[in-house]
């Protein structure tokens, strides 16, 4: 079962200043333990206890306070942005509170955001906050319960004792900030560097821009890949010779660890604009398969293109959903299933043959989050119920078909949330809110 995270795409685009990039990363000093702090609410299976927090509010007053870890000392990030440089934001104009959330087994789970990292070993009864600090957060990745890494603007912490303490790491200035990282082992890991800034709460880089980075030393130092395709935004590896990378329109593979790479699938083409080419948001699915969703340009009516795709094997590659108002001007042919929204939210791959998808729909009121299951390879989907309590998803992670959690931001009380679902997202429980 891959380890994912996943995040939703906002509007903004966050441009890095020149100086902050021409200036180096001033390294900092691993974390310390320091008295626990309150645990939060929590997400996970339904029905969970949720406990209260001074970051935020279970949905009962009454919930027991829990202390399952001892909270980290917040480390100084890294600065590879100047001061002009502004995080990316949430559609309510705030920085997003929770914006990453990766569960690596039915027991452990992390949520990252601004100023905070918060964390469950007991499937999400209790939740305990890790990290506070200046660290704007949209990021997540764990290798297994231990080993894993909360990247933003400009800073990446690395855990080896899962989440018991957090280092802040040199973010690599030379090439830009980090955006869509991903370990493949405890010391292996590929990024995309992005000078000209991310797009979609720092899952991608822009059109313009990007380098692929490599680290063989859990983050600490990060090299080019100078083998790469131009222009990356997206990259994701199964293992340390089999992997994806995303470019404008376009997926490439590589089965050598990235020292060559081949053009595995191209979107079809906009009839009214055939150059514009859509920006790939990726997940590996084991060996071989990958989960792809190109995020098209420009809003209509309150519909903003999008479409899917999936491969087994990387070399057949079927079509699995559209945001079918704008698609269908701009690619008439290809005639895809409706997908869960009008607007494209975050999706998480559960194995090889299916996969979770989270909408937003904002012409209805604030608007509501459908989801929708894919399976049998994504030729079949089954539209569930909308998450509750949430109008903007920005993170998913399902481990199952029945199983999941999603965060995102409500927009009527401009509060975020996680929420849990037990039985295929057709109902959820609100496991942590705060604001």
């Amino acid at each position: 079962m891959p380890l994912i995270t996943c995040r939703a795409v906002f509007s903004t685009m966050v441009a890095l200043a020149a100086a902050g990039l021409a200036a180096g990363c001033a390294a900092s000093t691993s974390s310390g333990p320091q008295a626990a702090g309150p645990s939060t609410g929590a997400a996970g299976t339904p029905a969970a206890s949720v406990s209260a927090a001074a970051a935020g509010t279970g949905p009962t007053p009454s919930a027991a306070v829990s202390s399952a870890r001892p909270a980290a000392a917040s480390p100084a990030p890294s600065s590879c942005a100047s001061a002009e440089a502004s995080a990316a934001s949430a559609p309510s104009g705030q920085a997003a509170a929770l914006a990453a959330v990766q569960f690596t087994d039915g027991s452990h789970g992390w949520v990252a955001g601004a100023g905070r990292i918060l964390a469950t070993t007991d499937a999400g009864r209790s939740w305990t906050r890790q990290y506070s600090g200046t660290a704007v957060l949209d990021q997540v990745d764990f290798t297994d319960d231990q080993h894993g890494w909360a990247a933003g603007r400009d800073s990446l912490l690395r855990t080896i004792n899962g989440g018991v303490t957090w280092t802040a790491l040199t973010e690599p200035c030379r090439w830009g900030e980090l955006n869509s990282i991903h370990f493949a082992s405890p010391t292996l890991g590929y990024a995309v560097a992005a000078a000209a800034g991310p797009v979609g709460g720092g899952a991608f880089t822009s059109a313009t821009g990007g380098s692929l980075l490599r680290t063989t030393d859990g983050g600490a130092t990060w090299a080019p890949v100078a083998s790469a395709p131009a222009n990356p935004q997206s990259v994701c590896f199964a293992n340390s010779a089999d992997g994806y990378l995303g470019t404008p329109g376009h997926i490439w593979r590589s089965t050598d660890g990235g020292q060559h790479w081949t053009l595995a699938l191209t979107e079809s083409g906009s009839s009214s604009n055939p150059d514009t080419a859509d920006t790939p948001e990726i997940e590996c699915a084991g060996p071989s398969a990958l989960w792809v969703l190109f995020l098209g340009h420009g809003v209509a009516m309150g519909h903003s293109p999008y479409l899917a795709y999936a491969s087994q094997d990387g070399h057949e590659w079927h079509g699995v959903l559209e945001e079918q108002m704008t698609e269908s001007d701009l690619r008439p042919g290809l005639k895809l299933p409706e997908g869960p929204g009008s607007f494209p939210g975050p999706f998480s791959v559960i194995d090889s043959g299916t996969a979770a998808f989270v909408g937003y729909t904002p012409p209805m009121g604030y608007g509501a989050a459908p989801v929708m299951l894919a399976s049998d390879n994504g030729r079949d989907l089954t539209k569930e119920g909308d998450v509750a309590a949430i109008n903007e998803p920005l993170a998913a992670s399902f481990l199952s078909q029945a199983q999941g959690w999603v965060v995102g931001e409500n927009l009527k009380t401009n509060a975020f949330d996680i929420e849990a679902t037990a039985n295929s997202g057709r109902s959820w429980a609100t496991e942590y809110t705060t604001g």
